[in-house]
């Protein structure tokens, strides 16, 4: 090799260090970078979370709270969702722990206004209840799926709450737009100091149902473009339909996918309503009724809601689901479904469950 071969060798593999260790120093920049930027982000989202957590808030309306004895900070903190009060528990578990106060929470009754923190309904808390829950004279227990008239049999006037819950300057000042307030009376249990009119019971049913919905509409994005009276109407149908938790999602979604392809619902349950046979077997004769309610012959949801949706059923239609279910039909445990996407599944589905279910009535 000559001597300009060498120099021009040298200087080529010169280069290449060159470019090599330019490229370590890039790759090194870059990763302080991407470094940097990870601490700030952290550090930013920190800085949201705390801020959100520990923010002044400006008093708004009161919600009365019962905390009971042996409640834990889970407890309470899913006690202050379910009422609206705040948007996940974790919030209110973090507010304890960046509370350095040592003051605890005393079981009882508690006034608490919404628009707070977090940290600001933990120091209402922590100065103790507005009175002990054994003060409470009445509790009225409204359960989940119930209909106005199964309501008003549970109360002592049955036709003074269905006239409340159908008075339409009542329903006008709690702001609900329906002829009715069926679907908006909230399932929960409730205390009162005497025993509620009519009125008082379902303006205290309507307020949590308010607070229960609006906290859905934050948790879930998008939702506050939803129509409210069509939320609750499949919702009230998910609540009529489901049996365990984990398939309210699955459900909403076959309503969902059968609307879209037009689909009529063919729900017993809006037979049931329509009919007032609440919980009993529908008869091929009851599905020729001509009822708006009647969803074998209409297509499209029934006029409103069936019956009273809890917390879950309203997510439920709020969330559907992701699958192209279209049917489903009960297992012979009388508790789960299987869920189908063609007929041809579904009628197998049908059949296995029609020989269970014979099985079972020949066993007893």
């Amino acid at each position: 090799m000559s001597s300009e071969e060498q120099i021009q060798e040298a200087q080529q593999e010169e280069r290449r260090r060159f470019r090599f260790w330019r490229w370590i120093f890039s790759l090194m920049m870059y990763t302080l970078a991407a470094s940097i930027l990870l601490v700030a982000a952290a550090a930013g989202l920190g800085y949201v979370l705390y801020d959100h957590v520990t923010y002044e808030g400006s008093k708004g309306p009161v919600s009365v709270v019962s905390v009971p004895k042996g409640s834990t900070g889970r407890d309470i903190g899913r006690l202050l969702v379910d009422e609206g009060l705040i948007e996940y528990e974790g919030f209110f578990r973090l507010a304890q722990q960046l509370d350095k106060t040592g003051k605890t929470i005393q079981h009882g009754r508690y006034e608490l206004n919404q628009g707070l923190s977090a940290t600001g309904l933990l120091q209402q808390l922590q100065g103790g209840p507005s009175r002990p829950l054994e003060v409470d004279r009445v509790k009225v227990t409204i359960p989940e799926g119930l209909a106005i008239a199964q309501i008003a049999e549970s109360q002592s006037d049955s036709a003074a709450f269905v006239r409340a819950a159908s008075n339409t300057e009542l329903i006008r000042r709690l702001g609900v737009e329906a002829d009715s307030l069926e679907g908006y009376l909230m399932p929960n249990t409730y205390f009162f100091d005497e025993t509620p009119s009519a009125d008082a019971l379902v303006a205290r049913q309507v307020g949590q149902f308010e607070l229960v919905y609006a906290g859905l509409v934050s948790e879930i994005p998008g939702s506050d473009a939803y129509d409210k009276n069509a939320i609750v109407t499949i919702a009230s149908l998910v609540e009529e339909e489901a049996r365990i938790d984990e398939e309210r999602a699955l459900i909403a979604a076959v309503m969902y996918n059968r609307l879209e392809k037009e689909m009529p619902l063919q729900m017993d349950s809006t037979l049931q309503y329509a009919l007032g046979k609440y919980g009993q077997r529908m008869l091929h004769v009851d599905k020729e009724v001509d009822s708006p309610y009647n969803t074998y012959r209409y297509k499209g949801l029934p006029p409103g809601p069936i019956s009273s949706p809890g917390a879950a059923s309203l997510r439920a239609a709020m969330a559907p689901a992701k699958v192209d279910y279209l049917y489903f039909v009960s297992n012979a445990d009388g508790k789960s479904h299987t869920f189908s996407s063609n007929l041809a599944d579904h009628e197998r589905a049908v059949a296995k469950y029609r020989r269970e279910i014979t099985q079972q009535r020949r066993a007893q």
